[in-house]
Order: structure tokens, then sequence, then C-alpha cells
């Protein structure tokens, strides 16, 4: 297996104390901690209601583009909180990209966590799905490695298959995938969060309270995004459907990007021992289906 991609900017907190000064004076002087660093952002707490997101690779500074431009628009349709930005932060002679402050939303990502009412979250999850899988712009963004047909990712996925442990059943997922890609794919081009694994889910209490990180935000095939009910409520995937608008071939699709994102997972977390959880316990509900 392999680790995650390494930081191309050092994200230091004099630096994002800095960038706050500069373009944000009203903020700078709240108390400032790093809170996370994931493969594309650094991420701080700033005082008692807001995070500061600093991209510290070159390939997430148009992705925070994105989440400037879109997300204002999408919080209007969506009853699930997202972090629409506060405030836009643009380059600067000693940081080369943009970045934002976003709200902060109590609680943590649903790794780990016991939903109160496992039911009553896929109701949400799935009026979520509904309520986001509405008709993008034709100027919307798009991904090439997500929202799009899924045997576009068949290279990608057998080389990462070959990277996972042995211990996995390499035949098994191979074969969930290859039955998705047989189905015909999507055509439609709706609005996707692009990279919902439970890290991006936000459980406050027991409830399900918010989703983060639209880095990978675009427009394309609904089953990307619906592969994340295999990874929070995998026991009520049929009230995520019935809820969710999305027909059975867009399930079955779902089903097959739940296995692509399994093995990536599991091919680059010997560094974070978390995603590799999640990688695990992604492989083992798709194989007890």
């Amino acid at each position: 297996m392999a680790n995650r991609p390494e930081p191309e900017i050092e994200i230091t907190q004099p630096l994002v104390r800095a960038l706050l000064r500069d373009q944000c004076p009203a903020l700078a002087d709240l108390p400032l901690r790093e809170l996370s660093r994931g493969w594309d952002n650094t991420n701080f707490r700033l005082g008692d209601d807001a995070i500061v997101r600093v991209p510290h690779r070159q390939v997430a500074a148009p992705l925070v583009l994105h989440e400037q431009s879109w997300l204002p628009i999408l919080a209007a349709q969506l009853d699930m909180p997202i972090p629409s930005p506060i405030h836009a932060g643009a380059p600067t002679l000693d940081y080369p990209w943009p970045w934002s402050v976003t709200p902060f939303f109590a609680g943590a990502d649903a790794v780990g966590h016991t939903l109160n009412n496992p039911a009553n979250t896929a109701t949400m999850l799935g009026t979520f799905f509904r309520q986001l899988h509405t008709t993008a712009p034709t100027d919307a963004p798009l991904n090439k490695f997500r929202g799009c047909p899924l045997v576009d990712r068949a290279a990608s996925f057998a080389t990462n298959v070959d990277r996972i442990d042995s211990r996995f059943d390499r035949d098994r997922i191979t074969a969930i995938f290859d039955t998705a890609c047989a189905i015909p794919p999507s055509s439609e081009h709706v609005w996707l969060h692009g990279d919902l694994h439970i890290r991006n889910m936000v459980v406050d209490h027991g409830e399900l309270s918010a989703v983060i990180d639209w880095g990978d935000i675009c427009a394309g095939d609904r089953a990307t995004d619906l592969a994340g009910a295999f990874m929070l409520v995998p026991g009520h995937i049929d009230t995520v459907a019935d809820h969710a608008g999305a027909d059975d071939a867009a399930w079955e699709r779902a089903r097959g990007w739940a296995a692509h994102f399994a093995v990536v997972y599991l091919a680059h977390s010997d560094d974070d021992p978390i995603m590799e959880r999640i990688g695990t316990d992604l492989f083992t509900t798709l194989l007890a289906l």
C-alpha cells in the first residue's frame, strides 16, 4: 500500500495568521489552532465559530475556487448545513493559492460515532441527496475522477486492487466493481458533493448535522455520492433510496463506486489509520450485502 500525498507547502499557524491579518483583520486575533490535515487542505480552528481552510497542494487550489463560487448557491437549496465560505481568501506574495474562512459545525466526523437513530439518519441522508442532486448549470465544474462513467476508473481500480493486502478478497470486490461497470452509464448532469465519505459527514450528539469538505464538488452521475450511504448507514440503504430520488440502476452503479472508494482508501492509507478503517469497514460491508 502507500501513503497519502505529501504537502507541497507547509501550512503553519504564522502563515495563516498573516493571511487573516492581510485580508480578514476583523477575525485575525481570534484563537487559532490546527484542526486537521487532509490529502489536499490544512484546516485551522478560528475562534469558536469558524475554520480557515488552506490548500497545501496546488491541485486543490481550483477546488477551493469551486467551493467559493458554488456553495453559497447550493446552501440555499439544502436543509443540511454546509460550509458556505464566510470569506473568500485570495493569493498573496507569501502564499500562492485561494483559501477560505468557513463556518465551524459542532460535533465530529462520523467515524466511530454511534447514531441515535440510523433509520432517521438514513431518511435525512436520502433527503440531502434529493435536494442536492438537481440539474447543474452547464458551467458547473467537471471532475474526471468523480461523476464520470464508472468504467473510466477501471484502470485505477485495478492498480489499487493490486496494492491492497492479500487478506482482502480481491476477486469478490472486483466482481462487484465489474458488475456495476456493466450497468449503462448515466448521462445526467446533477450536482455532486464528490467525496462523500464519513470523514466528511459531521455527527453531533448522535445526529447527522452537517456535510463538509466540498473540494470535489462537480456535476455528473449521482451514483458517486450515493456510495456514501454504504459507509454511514449500511443497514438502511432501502430507507435512503426511498427518499433520494434515484433509480435502481443508480444504486447498482453506487455499489461499484463504493467498491472503488474502498480500495482507494485501503491502497493509500499506510499513514492514515482512520482512512484505513473506513476502507476496511466499507470493504466488509460490500461483501456482506
